[in-house]
């Protein structure tokens, strides 16, 4: 760290006089001298750690401390709220009252993007209609580069002013608390059929030696979590070696029975069983799905015959990440990988696929369709001839205009967990719980799935059928039990719901 503020101090004094420069209220400071070398000091180190280093949530600090000087400065009020619109772990909402002074107090000096800034802004807030306003004005100025940006982002507007007026108040959205979130990024949360544990990644310290390069995220690392009572989950740990190791770990997607687990690693996605003595060492999947591009995610049908998977492959994408499906052959292997189509995949990013139970239902997240900001959940239904239908977007409360990513649903359709960047949370983006209230259709879970329920007297859980037969058929006296202790599950999943508040957090 002494190293680092040798360096920004070095930078700071070729660049204070550049701020000098370019800032029209230059002229209008009354400041004390030692009051001025202050601010110019703190200043030049945000811009040394904003622009050089581009660690917006570091030059936050500075910056803020030559607010108290410089309040109503153009130049320090864009630089903040550019640095909250850029910002990794703060809220990108309390950008509007730096931008609104940049806008109001400077009308002749305004450029395209600082009218972009303020209507992203006001996307972030939730405020479409000033958001609208203020792109159309970037939207005047703008570079023809930039045109296709400005016109994405005023139609992701339209569309979250369309999902607002239906917005869905039987659906509420519960973030799992500071035991479980951090002020990093934790995402991708998989759970278990009865929601007893919970697996995710994280960006966190704590784990290992994580000594990031300045301008580098932290690594990935997965993180499990046991249920404490009906509401609260205990403290995460960190699962062990093999499945973390020297290079990033990601959760992609988990069995229903907990016992199988695919994993992200170094580009790949990897499998990882569970033995007497914990997770065993990942192993690559078919290099029919691995490739020389980057895949990220996964999920598989409850028959093990189908993979859905996410992948950059440029020589089959229709743009930037995409969903492709791979069907196992009667010999075990994996089929070549098929692009799922043009109903689904977009010319943007698609990621965080997963499937119903009865693997007719596809839910993932997309940048593309009628997005209405950043990632939003979509989903699309396989009619009998194997074709999807055009992809559907969740709405509100599920999505917002930050990222909304890695959707899982759990096997009585009312329970999802998920990812959100959205305003509200503790960090970068936070793990929510979705629950559908008893007047709501639930989300898709066919009846037929109750065929891979399994009961005895001792245990309810959920497998693999490995028969063609019902095994409901089998059912003997002796299950009476188990039967009663699933019901009390089911009931107890379905009281939580009364027990949320929309967007709730701890």
């Amino acid at each position: 760290m002494k190293r680092l503020l040798i360096i920004l101090f070095s930078l700071f004094i070729g660049s204070n006089h550049i701020f000098a420069q370019e800032d029209p209220d230059t002229q209008n400071i009354t400041l004390s001298e030692d009051e001025f070398g202050f601010v110019w000091q703190l200043i030049g180190l945000g811009d040394s750690l904003f622009y050089n280093f581009e660690q917006p949530d570091e030059a936050l600090k500075y910056y803020e401390g030559a607010y108290d000087f410089l309040s109503d400065n153009y130049s320090l009020n864009k630089k903040i709220g550019d640095c909250y619109l850029k910002s990794v772990t703060e809220d990108k909402t309390l950008s509007l009252p730096y931008l609104k002074k940049v806008i109001q107090n400077h009308q002749d000096s305004l450029k395209s993007d600082d009218y972009y800034n303020m209507g992203s802004s006001f996307h972030f807030n939730e405020e479409f209609d000033s958001a609208i306003h203020y792109y159309e004005l970037s939207y005047i100025q703008a570079d023809t580069s930039f045109i296709s940006t400005i016109e994405k982002r005023i139609y992701e507007c339209i569309n979250g002013s369309k999902f607002y007026k239906n917005f869905n108040n039987h659906i509420i959205i519960k973030n799992l608390g500071p035991s479980v979130n951090s002020k990093y990024a934790d995402f991708c949360p998989l759970v278990d059929a009865v929601e007893n544990r919970l697996y995710f990644t994280s960006r966190r310290h704590e784990f290992r030696n994580d000594n990031p390069d300045i301008r580098d995220h932290l690594s990935e690392n997965i993180y499990y979590s046991q249920r404490k009572d009906f509401i609260n989950w205990n403290e995460p740990v960190p699962l062990p070696y093999p499945v973390n190791n020297d290079d990033h770990s990601a959760t992609v997607s988990i069995s229903m029975d907990g016992s199988e687990m695919i994993l992200y690693g170094n580009g790949d996605l990897l499998s990882s069983s569970m033995e007497s003595e914990g997770w065993n060492k990942p192993k690559k999947l078919s290099k029919n799905i691995n490739s020389i591009f980057v895949e990220t995610s996964a999920c598989i049908n409850t028959t093990m015959d189908t993979l859905y998977f996410v992948s950059n492959n440029e020589y089959l994408s229709l743009g930037g990440l995409d969903i492709f499906m791979s069907i196992k052959n009667a010999k075990g292997k994996w089929g070549k990988p098929i692009n799922i189509g043009p109903e689904i995949n977009t010319k943007y990013d698609e990621e965080g696929v997963a499937l119903s139970m009865d693997g007719n239902t596809l839910y993932f997240a997309s940048r593309g369709h009628d997005s209405m900001g950043g990632y939003d959940i979509f989903k699309s239904t396989k009619d009998f001839q194997g074709n999807w239908s055009k992809a559907e977007n969740l709405g509100i409360p599920i999505n917002s205009p930050f990222d909304d990513v890695y959707f899982m649903i759990r096997t009585n359709g009312r329970h999802a967990y998920y990812s959100s960047a959205r305003k509200g949370g503790y960090g970068e983006k936070d793990i929510y719980r979705i629950s559908i209230l008893d007047d709501e259709k639930p989300l898709s879970i066919a009846r037929r799935d109750i065929s891979y329920l399994y009961l005895d007297k001792d245990s309810v859980h959920l497998e693999r059928a490995k028969t063609h037969h019902d095994p409901l058929m089998d059912i003997k006296k002796n299950t009476l039990t188990a039967t009663t202790d699933l019901l009390k599950t089911l009931f107890f999943h379905a009281s939580l719901t009364t027990k949320d508040s929309v967007n709730q957090v701890e």
